[in-house]
This record gives structure tokens, C-alpha cells and sequence, in this order.
């Protein structure tokens, strides 16, 4: 399954290569699906560096994720509300999500923005549920996936040089490849140190909530 779903990726980027310009708007709609329906885009991520180069393959991204958690957080507040909360309720770790964000507010949805392990649609889902602001979310949301997005098109616009390298149709000093790889260095460096924030913010949200549960259940007991 993996295979097959790396197979079609692979061909879909071909395609908005051959598309020229107006492969930049369907790179967008083909990554707000992903986003929508929590499929794996790591490959389009990186694909997008490649084809694209490192900035404006970043902006895209950036754009693609951003357009994505917006409609998956409107989705959740205005459109779906109920039946989401009903299909993830018996999910602890979705509960723990929301009141988490519900008491962060947009420095969480930033941090969760920084690290590939937090589920993005799943953050922007459980952001609906709660009532932080509309504009807080989409800028917290933009600003936070700027690191991760560099992160995965800097590593596609490398392999791109690597390509055209073996296939003489470029040709790099040993400058050049140094700043490049260092480059790749600092942007692994970058989102390791994105991982341990948000992971160390969601395990302080988790204790504040485990806190509050607490007080409360000694609370109801002394009544």
C-alpha cells in the first residue's frame, strides 16, 4: 500500500512538472486533499523543492498546509461539529488535544506546527472544537509551518542538484556542495528543535489538564 501510494505521488508530481506554471496552482489542490483526508505528504513536500526550488517550494508548501488546516478547522467549528466530536470522542489523546489547546491557545497550534510527529489535520480538527480565534489559528498556523516546509523543500531542491549532477546537467563546486550540505545540517538541526518544543508542550498542556481533572474529582469528593 505504501508502495503504490508513493508510486501515484511520484506520478502526480511528474505531471505538475510537465504542467508548467499552472502546475503550482494543482500542487496547491492536490496538497489541500492530503491535508483534508490525513494521507502522508512528505513525498509531495519534498517534491515540491525539487521541482520548485528551495523558496518558492517552501512558499507553496507553506500555503498548501496553511489552506488545508484552515478548511479542516471550519470544517470542525461550523460544518461537522457534532459528528467529529462523536467519531473521535472514544480518541483520549483527541480529547487531551483540544482541552490543550482550548487552555494554550495559539502558542500551541504554533509549536504543533513545528514538529513532523504532531498530526496536523488531527491539530486543526480539535482547534475547531475549541474557541480560539479564527485569525489567531490561520497566522499561528501560517507562521509555525514555515520552518518544516523549508525544512522538506530544502531536502527536495537538494536531491534535485544531486539529480541533474549525475545527469550532466549541472555541474557544482566544492563550494557550493559544502553550503549546500551545510545547509541541510542547519535545517535537520532546526526541525529536531521543533520536535522537543512542541513534544515539551504537550506534555505540559497534558499536566495542566491532569492537574485540573484532579482538583476537580477532590472537589466533587468533598461535596
Amino acid at each position: 500500500m505504501a508502495e503504490r501510494w508513493a508510486e501515484w505521488l511520484t506520478q502526480a508530481l511528474e505531471w505538475i512538472r510537465s504542467a508548467g506554471p499552472a502546475g503550482s496552482v494543482w500542487f496547491l489542490v492536490l496538497y489541500v486533499v492530503l491535508c483534508i483526508l490525513f494521507l502522508p505528504g512528505s513525498l509531495l513536500t519534498i517534491g515540491a523543492g525539487a521541482i520548485y526550488g528551495w523558496g518558492w517550494g517552501t512558499l507553496l508548501v507553506t500555503v498548501g498546509s496553511t489552506l488545508g488546516s484552515v478548511l479542516n478547522f471550519f470544517t470542525s467549528r461550523y460544518f461537522a461539529r457534532n459528528w467529529i466530536e462523536k467519531k473521535l470522542e472514544s480518541r483520549p489523546r483527541f480529547r487531551s488535544l483540544a482541552h490543550a489547546i482550548g487552555l494554550e491557545g495559539w502558542p500551541l497550534i504554533l509549536l504543533s506546527r513545528l514538529s513532523p510527529i504532531a498530526p496536523h489535520s488531527l491539530v486543526s480538527y480539535a482547534a475547531g472544537l475549541t474557541r480560539i480565534d479564527a485569525k489567531a489559528f490561520i497566522i499561528s498556523s501560517f507562521v509555525g509551518f514555515i520552518p518544516l516546509s523549508a525544512a522538506y523543500a530544502y531536502a527536495g531542491a537538494l536531491l534535485g542538484k544531486v539529480a541533474a549532477v549525475q545527469s550532466g546537467n549541472a555541474e557544482v563546486d566544492a563550494l557550493s556542495w559544502a553550503v549546500w550540505i551545510g545547509g541541510l545540517v542547519m535545517t535537520v538541526v532546526v526541525s529536531l528543535l521543533g520536535i522537543r518544543l512542541a513534544a515539551k508542550a504537550f506534555r505540559n498542556a497534558e499536566a495542566m489538564e491532569a492537574r485540573q481533572a484532579a482538583r476537580a474529582e477532590q472537589q466533587t469528593s468533598a461535596k
